[in-house]
This record gives structure tokens, sequence and C-alpha cells, in this order.
């Protein structure tokens, strides 16, 4: 009968504790906040990249974070990559007591550059942790924007800016032929 009772109540004080626990933590980081925010606004057009910095020195974490933000969101318009693999094989001794040695080194560059007009810190995030502060920066070009930017570039660049405006021009053609189908 005790070890009933014992049970009983172990089993009731388990069922509290598990209840009152406030439910789950969420185990989503500032960074990845930020990654859901910045897809969203790449769906209405936005150019957007998340930055991230640390300091002990919050205006130098903000700062590296920007630079992070913007140097991202220059590669995702424009990156020029170098690639170099190299793989070596070589055997040495005889057919009984050989010794195969392998080594292989990959090398990677991404050199990038743009023009960035128009590119603010549309949202922060801060994190304090044993003195070290870690600021994640949601950088954002609106739409509007960076379609001037890129249509003045074009201008610039004669030959670029006639074939656009040849395939806008064939474009709306097509356009008017389907509303005259209508």
């Amino acid at each position: 009968m005790k070890k009933g009772i014992v049970l009983a109540t172990a089993i009731a004080a388990a069922v509290l504790l598990t209840s009152c626990g406030g439910g789950a933590k969420s185990t989503t980081s500032p960074y990845n906040e930020l990654s859901k925010i910045a897809n969203q606004m790449r769906k209405g057009g936005a150019v957007t990249a998340v930055g991230q910095g640390q300091s002990k020195r919050e205006d130098i974490a903000r700062e590296k974070s920007h630079t992070d933000a913007r140097g991202k969101m220059s590669q995702s318009i424009e990156s020029k990559v170098s690639t170099l693999n190299k793989k070596f094989q070589e055997e040495i001794g005889s057919n009984e007591d050989t010794e195969i040695n392998e080594a292989f080194t990959s090398v990677q560059k991404v050199v990038s550059q743009s023009v960035l007009n128009g590119a603010f810190p549309e949202e922060e995030r801060m994190v304090e942790k044993d003195g070290i502060i870690t600021i994640y920066t949601l950088m954002v070009i609106d739409p509007a924007t960076f379609n001037q930017s890129f249509l003045d570039e074009m201008e610039s660049k004669p030959k670029l800016y006639e074939r656009f405006r040849a395939s806008q021009a064939y474009d709306d053609l097509k356009q008017e032929m389907e509303n005259y189908d209508n």
C-alpha cells in the first residue's frame, strides 16, 4: 500500500513539474530569425543579406556586422569565383612492401565588386555573453532603389543596355499580342 502511494505521489510530482515548465525553449537563433525575414523580403524583390559581428565594444560589433552583411550582399549580386583542385597519389616500394601516399588540396577565391546604392540596416539583434557582444544585422536594398541602380549601370554600358532594351521591347510586343488574342 505504501509503495502504491509513493509511486502515485512520484508520478503526480513528475506531471506537475513537466506541466509547469513553461514550455519548450526556442532554439531559433537571431541569425535564423533574420534570415527568415530576409527570405520573405527577397520574395518581394528586395536584395537582402544577414551579417554578424562580434566585439567587446558594441559600436565595433555593429560595424563588423554591417560590413559582413554588405559583403554578402555584394557577393549575391556579382561574384567572380576561382577554384583550384589538386590531387596527388604515389605508390612507393615493391609488390610485397608498398606504401601509398595521397594528398588532396582545394583552394577557392571569391572576389566581389558591386556598388550598393541604398543598402541600409533594416533590423538588428544583439546578444551579449561573457562580455562579448554579437550583433546580427539584416541589410536591405529596396527593390525600386535596386532596379533604378541596375538601370543606371546598364545605361553606362551602351551595348548591354541595347540588349536589355531589345529584350524589353520583345516582352512588350509579346504582352500586346497576348492581350490582342484575349
